[in-house]
């Protein structure tokens, strides 16, 4: 029985990056000496993904999506693999996670952030929308802001935390009658100093910040229930570049 369920595990993580390519690691580690954005920039966000309801079931984010606009092929897909024992650190006993995503200069969709929540033997998935394009600017390291969101339980036809399949698992783990509090905001004081204490390589690092706009729920609704015509909001930039002193799948389900 354990065998199945992670074997079944595996198959919705393969479907949460079904015709996508690319499957990334962050684009450095703990024990990076040197950062190299002639050809990739870097993109740095926190991701604080919660529950108040003192569940088993405690959702961890695993992949977030990024889509390259204009792009003709698969190429254009970029996921990349969030691991909470080497990218979250822990802030007043919550995890927080820190996004390093390296991508080609151009325009963007952050998609969304695809998660499970797992307590044996159930293993509940979800997906964050966010929904917000991203200008990537050339030769550049650039912080776009912290992406929060809470699950709680949903109300009348609020988009769903997660599918609705597997019914028993979805529904015990709450994420096909929950959903999602979602704020984006600009913590970059905070942040940053989470970023250049955990990774030595950003310690001198010049860090742009151009803060993502606020969640648009409404706009993030509509798209659940299929409005094709929905534009996403624009990143604006928030704030000059900043330095030391020293120089965030599972296909969505019908209601």
């Amino acid at each position: 029985m354990n065998k199945f369920i992670r074997l079944i595990a595996v198959a919705v993580m393969g479907v949460a990056v079904t015709g996508c390519a690319n499957v990334n690691n962050m684009a450095f580690d703990h024990a990076s000496t040197t950062l190299d954005t002639k050809v990739k920039s870097i993109v740095l966000l926190t991701v604080d993904v919660s529950r108040s309801d003192g569940s088993r079931w405690v959702p961890e984010p695993k992949i977030a999506k990024f889509e390259k606009l204009g792009a003709t092929n698969n190429e254009g897909l970029q996921n990349f693999r969030l691991d909470k024992r080497i990218d979250a650190t822990q802030v007043d006993d919550k995890s927080i996670y820190l996004v390093r995503v390296a991508l080609a200069p151009g325009q963007y969709k952050f998609q969304e952030i695809f998660g499970m929540a797992s307590a044996f033997p159930v293993h509940g998935f979800f997906d964050i929308p966010v929904g917000a394009d991203l200008n990537v600017k050339p030769n550049s390291v650039t912080y776009i802001g912290r992406i929060t969101a809470k699950l709680r339980k949903r109300v009348g036809n609020e988009f769903r935390a997660g599918p609705v399949a597997p019914l028993i698992d979805q529904a015990i783990a709450g994420m096909s009658n929950g959903t999602w509090d979602i704020s984006i905001d600009d913590l970059a004081q905070q942040d940053l100093a989470f970023f250049r204490e955990s990774f030595p390589v950003l310690r001198y690092a010049v860090i742009d910040t151009v803060a993502l706009p606020a969640f648009d729920r409404a706009a993030a609704q509509r798209r659940w229930d299929g409005d094709k015509q929905e534009t996403a909001p624009v990143a604006t930039e928030a704030s000059a570049a900043t330095a030391p002193d020293t120089k965030a799948a599972a296909q969505k389900s019908p209601d």
